[in-house]
């Protein structure tokens, strides 16, 4: 199996996976469309893209070979002229190797690479150091590596796929490229490097995703969504499988879960273990359980509930780590039991609306009738001077550690 590379430290001709060659024709009576099939030095080329002018440009096409130096395109079939002259050729996009880095005279130059002279097959370890827009003809089952390519003067290329059908390993590591647009991966997308970037800007994705660095903004995802540091979100996103945090475990929490902006949605359940929640307006289906209630090593718990944030679902905050770390409210809705647990966190919470039900088995009950001792009850959470609006049947009970229900009697 042989390494290919989708662009080198110069460049590439377009964004076109299908292409690998490009001629340079004159005499040209009707422009050939994408998708005619012409014929040189008994290979088939797929036309691409063609720009004529006045007869003359350029015709970008793709073939498992190369053509002649100059000669004739024959049409084997779709829309162009029977016979086009070609007075040169290059071979682009593809390449065996992609050059490198040379100082001459303390002056970076970029040596190119070698051209590959056809399209990739299956049977290639195909590499991507510029964004594709266009993906390969046929599903792709072999595994891809998306890329980053130092070139001269201390910049690099970024590789990126954003169209296409992937049944391989997509492995990602481009700091500044990703994946997005109409890509279609039903294997695994991953990473081999959990401290980089991983970038995801739309998409289908029918196979696990995992990564360390994770930013998604945009996709739907039916499988497993892991995360090994933090899971950035932003845009509409839709998470239909599960998102695991592998930074957390069940006694200890890690990494950071923060929604930017956008709109997602999720259909499933956030796990408890991150260390750092940042939540905003988005459509939750599950509820929620926001940090471990009885960790016992790890990082302390920090959550943020932005304005505008709303739910109708049961939601617990848990902030109990080594007395550090906070629980941050404001101008939240509320309309579903809202459970916070603490031990001497900060509590702030500033404006929104707390009407959930009233519990119906308060801690401290005295026959039908609850009972409310200032001794139990906790230190004022800042709900009245935070201002906001609260439904008088919820039940405050527990310990100075525990608030359970989110209103005052």
């Amino acid at each position: 199996m042989a390494n290919v590379y989708f662009g080198d430290t110069i460049g590439v001709a377009d964004s076109n996976w299908n292409t690998s060659i490009r001629f340079t024709v004159s005499s040209v009576t009707v422009t050939p469309t994408a998708g005619a099939i012409y014929e040189n030095n008994g290979i088939q080329f797929k036309v691409t893209s063609a720009s004529i002018a006045a007869g003359s440009g350029t015709i970008n096409a793709g073939g498992t070979g190369t053509a002649t130096a100059s000669g004739a395109l024959t049409k084997v079939s779709g829309t162009g002229d029977a016979t086009i002259n070609f007075s040169a050729k290059a071979d682009v996009n593809w390449f065996s190797d992609p050059g490198s880095v040379c100082c001459a005279c303390c002056t970076a130059t970029n040596i190119p690479g070698t051209p590959l002279g056809r399209l990739p097959t299956l049977a290639d370890s195909v590499i991507i150091y510029y964004t594709i827009d266009t993906g390969p003809d046929i599903t792709w089952t072999s595994n891809i590596y998306v890329g980053t390519l130092p070139v001269a003067n201390n910049f690099y290329r970024y590789g990126g796929i954003n169209a296409g059908t992937y049944d391989g390993t997509v492995t990602i590591d481009s700091f500044a490229g990703g994946i997005g647009g109409t890509i279609v991966c039903n294997g695994t997308v991953t990473t081999d490097d959990p401290f980089n970037n991983f970038n995801i800007g739309g998409g289908t994705f029918n196979g696990p995703v995992s990564a360390g660095v994770t930013n998604i903004n945009g996709g739907t995802f039916a499988s497993s969504v892991t995360s090994s540091n933090s899971l950035n979100i932003t845009g509409t996103p839709v998470f239909n499988g599960t998102i695991v945090n592998s930074a957390g475990t069940s006694t200890a929490m890690g990494g950071s879960f923060i929604i930017n902006s956008g709109t997602p949605t999720f259909n499933c359940a956030i796990p408890s273990n991150y260390s750092v929640y940042q939540m905003r307006p988005a459509n939750y289906t599950q509820p929620f359980v926001l940090g471990l209630f009885a960790p016992t090593s790890g990082s302390a718990c920090t959550i943020t509930l932005f304005s505008g944030f709303s739910t109708s679902l049961a939601v617990t905050l848990n902030s109990k780590r080594l007395n550090s770390g906070s629980i941050t409210i404001t101008s939240s809705t509320f309309t579903g039991l809202l459970t916070i647990n603490k031990n001497s966190q900060a509590l702030t919470i500033t404006g929104g609306s707390y009407t959930p039900p009233a519990v119906t088995t308060p801690a401290v009950r005295s026959g039908n009738s609850m009972t409310f001792s200032s001794a139990v009850l906790p230190i004022d959470p800042g709900f009245v001077n935070g201002g906001g609006t609260f439904n008088a049947t919820v039940l405050l009970a527990g310990t100075s550690s525990d608030l359970v229900g989110s209103g005052l009697p």
